[in-house]
C-alpha cells in the first residue's frame, strides 16, 4: 500500500482553504455558456434568459457560445473537454443528451460519466397532430381508420433521428397501428405537407404549431405529457386515453464537466431554480411554448439524463433507426 508523505499531508491540508476560498469567490471572471445549437433556435433562447439571471445573480457576464455541428456533438464535446473549474458550462437539450447516444454510439463523449449535471430549464410536450379538415376527431378515430385502411398511415417529422420521429415510432407501436414515417428537413415543410393533406399526421414539438392549432387548421388528438398543457388545453394526454407509458418531451438543462465541485454545483442548482421561478422568467420561458421546470436537484436531473438515454436508445434499436 502506498502511504502519502507527512510533506504531502501537510501541502494537502495546506490548500483545502485556498481551494474553499476559491470557489466561494466564483465566479471571478466571465462563465462561458455554451449552446450546440444554431442562435434563436430553443437551446439557444433559453441559454441567454438563463445567462442573463446568473449574470444578475452571480455578477459577471454568462456570454452565450453558438458552437454548432453534427447534431450538438461540436458545442457538446467542448464542454465534455473543458476544465471543471465552473468557467464553462452547457445548455444541452433532449437532442443532444437524450436521444444522441442512441443514434451516434461512437460520440467523442460519454453522454453521463463525461458531464457535471446541474439541472432542469424547462420541458415542452411531443403531440400527435392532424388536419383540422380530415375526419379524425378523436385519437379512437385515427386508430380505427388505420385498422381499417389495410394500408400505413403516415406521419411525418422534422428529421429521421429527430425526438418528434422517435416518439412516432414509439405511439404507433403502442397503439397497434402501423405508420409510416415521412422525414423532412425541419418542422415547417411537414407543417405545409399536413395542411395539403399530404400526410395523415405529424408528431411534433406541440409549441412549433401552436398558431395553426390556434387557428383551428391543425387538431392535437394527444399529447405526450402527464398533464394536460396551457398550449393545448382541450386536448387529452396520451395517458388518459390508456396509454400512461407514452410520454415524451424535449427538455432542456444545464451541465458542465465531469468533476466539478460538489458546492459550485449546488450554488449554480440554486440561481437556476431561483430564476426559473421568477414570473417573469416563466412568462418568458411560455412564450417559447415551454413550460419552466427547474425543480430537480442535481442528482436528480443526473438520474433523469441516465434514464432518458437509456430509454431512447432502446427506441433506437426496435424501431432500427439508423443515420447515414
Amino acid at each position: 500500500m502506498i502511504h502519502p508523505s507527512r510533506r504531502a499531508l501537510g501541502l494537502g491540508a495546506a490548500a483545502l482553504p485556498m481551494t474553499a476560498r476559491a470557489q466561494a469567490a466564483w465566479p471571478t471572471r466571465p462563465v462561458r455558456l455554451v449552446a450546440a445549437f444554431a442562435a434563436g433556435g430553443g437551446v439557444d433562447l433559453l441559454a441567454r434568459i438563463v445567462g442573463a439571471q446568473f449574470e444578475r445573480g452571480f455578477g459577471q457576464p454568462f456570454p452565450v457560445d453558438n458552437r454548432t455541428g453534427a447534431g450538438g456533438q461540436v458545442g457538446t464535446d467542448v464542454v465534455a473537454k473543458a476544465p471543471a473549474d465552473g468557467y464553462t458550462l452547457l445548455a444541452t437539450s433532449s437532442a443532444a443528451h437524450g436521444v444522441a447516444p442512441g443514434l451516434y454510439p461512437n460520440q467523442p463523449y460519454d453522454a453521463i460519466r463525461d458531464f457535471t449535471h446541474i439541472g432542469l430549464i424547462a420541458s415542452g410536450p411531443i403531440a400527435f397532430l392532424v388536419n383540422a379538415r380530415s375526419p379524425y376527431r378523436t385519437l379512437a378515430d385515427f386508430i380505427a381508420a388505420a385498422r381499417a385502411k389495410g394500408a400505413p398511415m403516415t406521419f411525418g417529422s422534422g428529421g429521421t433521428g429527430s425526438l418528434a420521429h422517435l416518439t412516432g415510432e414509439m405511439v404507433h407501436r403502442r397503439l397497434g397501428i402501423e405508420m409510416t414515417h415521412v422525414s423532412y428537413r425541419g418542422s415547417a415543410p411537414a407543417q405545409a405537407d399536413l395542411v395539403a393533406r399530404n400526410i395523415d399526421a405529424i408528431l411534433d414539438n406541440l409549441s412549433t404549431h401552436a398558431a395553426l392549432i390556434r387557428a383551428g387548421t391543425l387538431r392535437v388528438l394527444a399529447v405526450a405529457s402527464r398533464e394536460r398543457t396551457p398550449g393545448a388545453p382541450d386536448a387529452p394526454t396520451f395517458a388518459e386515453l390508456g396509454y400512461p407509458d407514452l410520454v415524451a418531451a424535449a427538455w432542456f438543462g444545464l451541465c458542465g464537466p465531469a468533476g466539478m465541485a460538489p458546492p459550485l454545483v449546488a450554488r449554480l442548482n440554486a440561481a437556476l431554480r431561483e430564476a426559473t421561478a421568477k414570473p417573469e422568467v416563466q412568462a418568458q420561458i411560455e412564450q417559447l411554448g415551454l413550460r419552466a421546470e427547474g425543480g430537480m436537484s442535481p442528482a436528480e436531473y443526473g438520474a433523469f439524463v441516465a434514464g432518458e438515454v437509456a430509454r431512447w436508445r432502446e427506441v433506437v434499436r426496435i424501431a432500427g433507426v439508423r443515420i447515414e
